[in-house]
């Protein structure tokens, strides 16, 4: 690899979180753990069944409020989640919150009426990257973008006073 830019980084967070998950997950199946969620910073991964026999249940941040849940999900054995928004890494400043992921089409935070994205895929770093990528599109391009791949996908978006959630894929399927 190399840069043009002595100013320009990569920065891998996009995947590393649900690369290094996967990569837990493997080790913990190879040391015979049957059962078992695994949680690396927000992105969740199932081992197996939760011990009472139902599949593991897992709630979707509310990024409107300090502890509310929007959602609460089935995370069957074999699938992960991963979310990506404003509220965890983001900063207010006159009037504006400006979150950590970049629209690479103006090259500026990603701005708009969407809270957060999150994902269901076989792999966390397939649900990580898609949750990243999904987020940057934007509220409305996204959910586009996510319906046209067939990516189970949770979207929060709106306002305050009018919240807006949109789901695609077969993600409804797993609400509770």
């Amino acid at each position: 690899l190399a840069k043009k830019s002595d100013g320009l980084t990569l920065d891998l967070c996009g995947i590393a979180k649900g690369w290094a998950l996967d990569r837990a997950c493997d080790l913990a199946r190879s040391a015979g753990v049957e059962q078992a969620i695994f949680d690396l910073g927000g992105e969740l991964a199932a081992i197996g069944v939760h011990p009472s026999g139902r599949d593991w249940q897992v709630a979707i941040e509310d990024a409107r409020t300090a502890n509310g849940a929007a959602a609460v999900l089935r995370l069957p054995a074999g699938l992960s989640i991963a979310t990506s928004g404003v509220s965890a890494q983001s900063y207010g400043l006159a009037g504006r919150t400006y979150g950590h992921i970049i629209d690479p089409r103006d090259r500026q935070p990603a701005d708009g009426e969407l809270w957060s994205v999150s994902v269901i895929a076989r792999t966390a770093m397939d649900a990580d990257g898609w949750a990243t990528a999904l987020f940057a599109a934007g509220a409305e391009e996204g959910p586009a973008l996510a319906a046209a791949r067939g990516i189970d996908a949770v979207f929060l978006a709106g306002t305050p006073t009018t919240p807006r959630l949109a789901v695609t894929g077969k993600a409804g399927e797993y609400f509770i």
